[in-house]
């Protein structure tokens, strides 16, 4: 048996060793919440029309449910229209199959709360579905949350397209889901789509757990991303589909120099075994990650007609250290960027290192296949910090370009199959570029 056929069959449990690893020192993610009496919605008069506002029957389950401890706020089958949902400790929201809640898009009805948006602290809309500083909590079954973004899209205010910020107005979007400073949370089975802007943000919180959901928006919606992991710790997401306006599946931690000082890093956090059909990436991290990211896992995923798949960006301003970072066993169809590890986000001007700059270090990518992209790999480094100590290993990678090194320093490249229209590999500016049972096939369209 050769060494690389044993590689591969060893594949399965190193995968299952890294996702346990990522739950932390501990191995607690999320604690099942517990049982308690049963709140149905329509017994306080909820009615199955998606014309008719049953936020009163919502409001008074839930401060039920508050009262007595905790408990189940079950939606039965039909559809449903509220304004905003504020959850409370101990409690299980339960969507049974079936059933749709559908927001208001009344901007009135969603008071001004002060959360993160896109790193910085500002204030926006009530999200539609909010936990606030909440403990032991769940959003279960097979249900729809449906946030009608279309009349938040179409009435967005110009200033969110671009990075004005400090002439912005107040943030006019709400998230579809945020869940922040919350700890033992999980999330199991909804739908979420159509979101006015992120559709799931886990923001300052830890020990969580999502699976089996979907993040469904139009591929034209604006900043939709599908879920975020925005300064928080012991988080496990699995078993996730998305098809967004945005990126998939993203790692944050606060922008520029309001991120540096909050010093909140995300860490700890596995995503595996999602799926990506239309979106920006499906396994991101960045642009906003100045507090820091490490200890990341992105295990046995696969894109098909996304943007980007492994994308990891930064640029100057933002500061932030991204380390120990692992993307293993990833399958991508019709990417245009394959691997794109990038301190080049936004065009800036060559400065002194200092705490503005970015550094990535400590990467693995392992066991990617790509095909039909219109890079392979691409790594940019900064001038004043190269991209530092990352191997890539077990790469089958076809398209129209090959694999670009730019201010880069102790990178590894083994066991690597490419074919590609153009040049295979391009070096600039770089240092120790080690490329070990490398081989070059003629590019045949896939």
């Amino acid at each position: 048996m050769t060494k690389r056929v044993f590689k591969l069959l060893l594949l399965p449990p190193l995968v299952w060793f890294l996702a346990g690893c990522a739950t932390g020192k501990n191995g607690r993610v999320a604690s099942p919440p517990r049982s308690g009496p049963v709140f149905t919605i329509t017994s306080y008069g909820a009615v199955d029309d998606p014309k008719t506002s049953s936020a009163d029957a919502f409001r008074r389950a839930i401060d039920d449910c508050r009262k007595a401890g905790g408990g189940i706020v079950r939606v039965p089958a039909g559809h449903f229209l509220t304004g905003p949902i504020e959850m409370v400790d101990n409690m299980t929201l339960q969507v049974d199959n079936g059933a749709v809640v559908l927001f208001e898009t009344d901007r009135a009805q969603y008071p001004d709360v002060t959360s993160r948006w896109e790193g910085l602290t500002e204030k926006g809309p009530h999200p539609l579905l909010f936990a606030n500083g909440l403990h032991n909590i769940a959003i279960t079954g097979h249900g729809t949350f449906d946030g009608q973004g279309s009349a938040w899209w179409a009435t967005m205010d110009m200033a969110e397209h671009g990075n004005a910020r400090p002439n912005r107005p107040i943030r006019r979007r709400p998230p579809l889901v945020q869940i922040k400073d919350c700890t033992d949370v999980r999330i199991d089975g909804p739908s979420f789509i159509n979101a006015p802007f992120w559709t799931v943000h886990l923001l300052y919180s830890e020990n969580i757990d999502v699976g089996n959901c979907k993040m469904i928006n139009p591929p034209s919606s604006p900043n939709t991303d599908a879920l975020n992991s925005d300064s928080c710790r012991h988080v496990v997401v699995h078993d996730c589909f998305a098809d967004v306006g945005d990126d998939a599946f993203g790692i944050k931690s606060g922008r520029d120099e309001e991120g540096r000082k909050m010093n909140r890093p995300t860490e700890d956090v596995t995503y595996i075994r999602c799926h990506v059909a239309h979106g920006h990436s499906v396994c991101a991290i960045g642009s906003e990650e100045s507090a820091g990211v490490r200890h990341v896992r992105f295990i046995d995923c696969d894109g098909d007609g996304t943007d980007n798949g492994v994308r990891i960006k930064s640029t100057r301003g933002r500061g932030g250290i991204v380390e120990d970072i692992v993307a293993s066993n990833i399958r991508l169809k019709n990417v245009r960027n394959a691997i794109v590890l990038s301190l080049r986000y936004t065009r800036t001007p060559e400065e002194p290192l200092s705490e503005r700059t970015p550094m990535f270090r400590e990467i693995h990518i392992d066991h990617v296949t790509a095909s039909n992209a219109r890079t392979c790999c691409a790594i940019e480094g900064l001038e004043e910090c190269p991209i530092r100590n990352v191997t890539l290993s077990d790469l089958d990678l076809s398209g129209t370009n090959g694999i670009t090194c730019s201010y880069a320093r102790d990178i590894t490249f083994k066991y690597v199959r490419i074919s590609v229209q153009n040049s295979p590999f391009k070096e600039d500016h770089s240092q120790d570029i080690r490329r070990t049972d490398w081989t070059e096939v003629p590019f045949v369209p896939r």
